[in-house]
């Protein structure tokens, strides 16, 4: 008998993490951080004993569902990290950027501990661990990297979907479609709701930019340094090189951004169809005239003197950490400022506090007025939406036993489960936070 163990993510967005315990081996699906509001509710320290997990297999490399591998190797884990090598190599800048921002949680040297005990594997490939139990990555269509893990333990089959991406996302590859499974852990971050189609983000990008070309008003993105930064600068080089956009300078103020967009441009074995011809025709995808990077805090405040328009695309995402929180404590306050979200605002974080107009927001322990003109930009959403989430479970040809639905808000949790319940007829659950299953 084997068992599996639900330890994040349980009517939460952030924290992913489970324990399957089958074939005398003892392995965490994915081993994240919570955030903002979430991260008040849980415990700092582990449910089980880090010295006794084998293998950690890793869905991507997202803070939510990676970060606490810090905390894993440091407080004992010595087995396996298993991944993508795109995975392996966003993950050093991704644990060293967390390090930096809480120096006191870990020594230094614990990150390169963390890469030391990385393995990559190939999308597509199964890979025996012992007799009963293996495993496969798939594409998932996320971001660079990104897999669902098909895992096989004791004769029966599980699929753990990590973050699905949608159809059609620039740059990367569409999510490969599973066709059987005995159980089913599925994300539910949009269930419930539903996204523009992603062909307009480009538009509303550039309806946005031209209304503060208009007014000569400063833009500030809080952007996500993995996925949609690429993303979109990958689009800016659309709109202005093909003329459909007028070019207003572009500061990129973020080193960590700067760092995941070098790995990007080094595995362009991932990219879609579209991405790669644009790299035959000689195009740099993500860089275009008037575009310029500010690697250094004395450049970041050299933006200061720039006159509007400019378009300035910082992190942190959710606007709890980076440079976005300078440019913001100055700016917010103001009516002729832009604020543009591109990606999901965790409850209790300040970038959703700005998005829902909130008259105060707490930026470092200050509060901002906050009368910027906001816009939420959801056709870039990297998550699959509620109908998009249906489609990749309509993929499964086998009917799987059970469907546990996690990483999504209450309301969102339920309304997946009610039309998976309604449309294909399945069995379902919303495990709970420690919830353990027997198979």
């Amino acid at each position: 008998m084997g068992f599996l163990t639900f330890l994040g993510a349980c009517g939460t967005v952030t924290g992913s993490c489970y324990l399957l315990e089958a074939a005398g081996k003892s392995l965490l699906i994915d081993c994240g951080l919570y955030q903002g509001e979430e991260a008040k509710f849980f415990p700092a320290t582990f449910a089980f004993d880090p010295k006794e997990i084998d293998y950690v297999i890793l869905t991507h490399v997202h803070l939510d569902h990676s970060g606490r591998l810090i905390e894993l190797v440091r407080d004992g884990f010595r087995g396996e990290i298993l991944t993508t090598q795109a995975t392996i190599d966003l993950l050093e800048i991704v644990l060293r950027d967390r390090l930096h921002l809480e120096p006191h949680l870990a020594p230094e040297n614990i990150v390169q501990k963390v890469i030391d005990l990385c393995w990559a594997f190939e999308y597509g490939k199964k890979f025996e661990i012992t007799p009963d139990l293996s495993f496969r990555l798939q594409e998932a269509g996320h971001i660079l990297g990104s897999a669902h893990i098909e895992l096989w333990a004791e004769g029966k089959k599980f699929v753990f979907s990590g973050d699905i991406g949608r159809q059609g996302t620039p740059i990367i590859r569409d999510p490969t479609p599973i066709k059987e499974a005995d159980f089913v852990i599925i994300e539910s971050t949009y269930g419930g709701r539903l996204h523009p189609p992603l062909g307009l983000a480009k538009k509303q990008l550039k309806h946005v930019i031209e209304l503060a070309q208009r007014e000569r008003a400063r833009i500030y993105i809080p952007s996500f340094a993995i996925g949609r930064t690429q993303e979109l600068l990958y689009l800016l080089n659309d709109l202005i090189e093909s003329k459909s956009l007028k070019p207003l300078p572009v500061i990129l103020d973020s080193p960590m951004a700067l760092q995941v967009t070098r790995v990007y441009a080094k595995h362009t074995e991932l990219y879609d169809e579209e991405a790669l011809r644009r790299l035959e025709a000689g195009d740099q995808i993500f860089s275009f005239p008037l575009l310029f990077s500010a690697a250094s805090i004395e450049a970041s405040r050299k933006i200061e003197h720039l006159r509007p328009p400019f378009l300035v695309i910082a992190g942190s995402g959710m606007v709890t950490g980076g440079r976005i929180i300078d440019h913001l404590k100055r700016h917010l306050p103001e009516k002729d400022t832009f604020v543009v979200f591109v990606g999901y605002q965790a409850r209790g974080t300040p970038g959703r506090e700005i998005l829902e107009h909130q008259p105060k927001v707490k930026l470092n322990n200050e509060w901002i007025p906050n009368q910027a003109r906001i816009f939420r930009l959801e056709a870039f959403s990297a998550h699959a939406d509620h109908r998009e989430l249906l489609s990749w479970l309509k993929n499964f040809d086998h009917t799987p036993r059970r469907v546990f639905i996690t990483h999504g808000e209450r309301k969102a949790r339920q309304a997946l489960e009610l039309a998976i319940q309604k449309e294909l007829g399945l069995r379902t659950e919303r495990p709970k936070q420690g919830r353990r299953f027997n198979f």
